[in-house]
Formats: C-alpha cells, sequence, structure tokens
C-alpha cells in the first residue's frame, strides 16, 4: 500500500463555516466546503469524486487511521480494499480502472471512495 498525496485543502477543516454538503448524481459524488484558511481568508472548494463504484464515510471516533489525509485528498494505491474487489470482479475492475481516494475531515471523519478519478474546482 502506497499513500500519495493528491490536493491539500485550501481551508482548515477544523475552521469549516457549515457541514459539508454531500451530493450524489449518476455515479459522482460531491463534497462542498466553504470555511476559513490559516489567515481566516474564507474559502470555498468542491472535491467530485467521479465514476464511483464504493464509497464508505468512517466517523473520526471511529477512524483507525488517517493515512495521510487530514485536509487532503490522497491516493491508496495497491489498498486492500481495492485488491479484494479485483478479486470479486477482475473483468470490470480491468474496464473500469478504479483508484482509491481518501479525505480526512476534522471533526467529521474519513471519507473513502473507489472511483475512476476526481476534480476540485476552488471558487473565488
Amino acid at each position: 500500500m502506497e499513500i500519495v498525496k493528491l490536493y491539500e485543502l485550501p481551508m482548515l477543516t477544523s475552521n469549516l463555516y457549515q457541514e459539508p454538503s454531500i451530493t450524489i448524481h449518476n455515479m459522482n459524488i460531491a463534497i462542498e466546503l466553504m470555511g476559513g484558511d490559516v489567515d481566516n481568508k474564507n474559502k470555498r472548494v468542491k472535491l467530485i469524486f467521479k465514476n464511483v463504484l464504493c464509497h464508505m464515510h468512517t466517523s473520526e471516533r471511529f477512524t483507525k487511521k488517517m493515512l495521510n489525509a487530514y485536509d487532503t485528498v490522497v491516493e491508496i494505491k495497491n489498498s486492500y480494499w481495492l485488491k479484494e474487489l479485483k478479486k470479486l470482479n477482475e473483468r470490470d475492475f480491468q474496464f473500469w480502472f478504479p483508484r482509491h481516494f481518501a479525505v480526512y475531515l476534522d471533526g467529521i471523519g474519513m471519507y473513502q471512495f473507489i472511483a475512476k478519478n476526481y476534480e476540485v474546482i476552488e471558487y473565488e
């Protein structure tokens, strides 16, 4: 298992102005966050996980490992979850070439996604 940092959130999730907004549309799941950065400047970002095959949320009280995902989107390469899915259906696994993403939000917990890709939209 290898953890690769992909994107650091522009705000501190310990300084969110409201709960994250989560929307599911077709096979995409978006998490929208609004909060203050280290200088308390307003920041807003939307993380969109595309072609999601599986997802999981774990409360902060039950998150065993943070996987270097605190306020950061990471990719977990060769994860146990990916290996398990490949064993279940290798043909579809080869079609989707899914990746394992995670992000940990302070006070909220860990979100994990098995998805084809992700996108970040930063708002002014």
